[in-house]
């Protein structure tokens, strides 16, 4: 895949993230309450995923101790956050060269363990990661009664 291609897939992210969370928050808290946390907790859980692949990418440590954070933030706080964190990842693919996409990056993973994939396979993770979970979030939105936008 292509840098420019990137770039696209990453923009799209950043519109379904925000579409998705735009969504969330319509959803009465009070009549969902278990299902308007638990979507919360998934778009959390993608942005903590996405913050630690980019920390991993730029071999710094990121500081999570598990895939989700103990606290739960609101979709506004999230839709700031994946916005920054998105924007991150375009100003950085945007700066390599496409050899520098088949650069294979060591890591440990939260758990202790060791890992290692090339750049671009960590760029596809994260976005087909995102994915997979926007639309468990996407059915839940829609089993409250809510309306989750299409995402073509």
């Amino acid at each position: 895949m292509d840098k420019q291609t990137l770039i696209k897939l990453l923009a799209y992210k950043r519109w379904a993230d925000t579409a998705t969370l735009e969504a969330i928050k319509r959803i009465e808290p009070a009549s969902s309450a278990k299902e308007h946390h638990l979507m919360l907790r998934l778009m959390n859980h993608i942005y903590v995923v996405d913050r630690i692949f980019r920390a991993n990418m730029a071999g710094r440590p990121h500081g999570y101790q598990a895939l989700n954070t103990p606290e739960t933030p609101t979709a506004e706080a999230l839709i700031t956050a994946f916005r920054e964190s998105t924007d991150e990842y375009i100003a950085f693919i945007t700066t390599l060269s496409e050899d520098e996409f088949g650069k294979v990056i060591r890591f440990t993973f939260v758990d202790g363990g060791e890992g290692e994939m090339r750049l671009m396979d960590m760029v596809n993770h994260i976005l087909f990661h995102g994915t997979y979970h926007r639309g468990a979030v996407g059915w839940l939105i829609q089993s409250c009664g809510g309306v989750a936008r299409k995402m073509s």
